[in-house]
């Protein structure tokens, strides 16, 4: 079996953050008393934020993968769901921290924070996002131009 490293896109780096941050933009602007403002700062703060998270986290990861084996269809998405887990841990850890009374130390221990905030949506939300990233950047990365049937004179 061929070792297959998904390619790096500049492309696909740059359009695979579009796929989730526009939806989400337009979600949370929609109740917005200036909805196109709102729509644009939510937009640039997701795009610029994923983007980040992509030329950081996820295609270091997609490298190393690819020198240690083959890399599946599968596992981009696998690395985009446990990068997208971490970033949900670090921002729940974030919230359990300044949980206390004033925003100061927390009430509870941090075990029982997670079994708690691990029942609710935000973390399907976040690993769903980071899965459907990583599935467009792999779509856009590895799929090949289709030629056409009449070529150019």
């Amino acid at each position: 079996m061929a070792r297959r490293i998904v390619p790096l896109s500049w492309r696909a780096l740059l359009l695979a953050p579009l796929v989730i941050s526009v939806p989400a933009a337009v979600l949370l602007a929609s109740g917005s008393r200036v909805p196109i403002a709102a729509f644009a700062m939510f937009a640039l703060i997701s795009y610029l934020f994923t983007l980040a998270t992509m030329g950081c986290l996820f295609l270091p990861a997609l490298w190393l993968a690819g020198r240690v084996g083959s890399v599946g269809t599968w596992l981009p998405l696998v690395i985009g769901g446990l990068i997208a887990a971490l970033i949900f841990l670090a921002w729940d850890y974030i919230s359990w921290c300044s949980s206390g009374v004033d925003s100061g130390p927390p009430a509870t221990t941090y075990q029982r924070w997670v079994a708690k905030s691990l029942f609710t949506p935000e973390p399907f939300v976040a690993i769903t996002f980071g899965v459907i990233t990583a599935a467009a950047y792999n779509f856009l990365a590895t799929r090949t131009p289709n030629p056409s049937k009449d070529p150019a004179p």
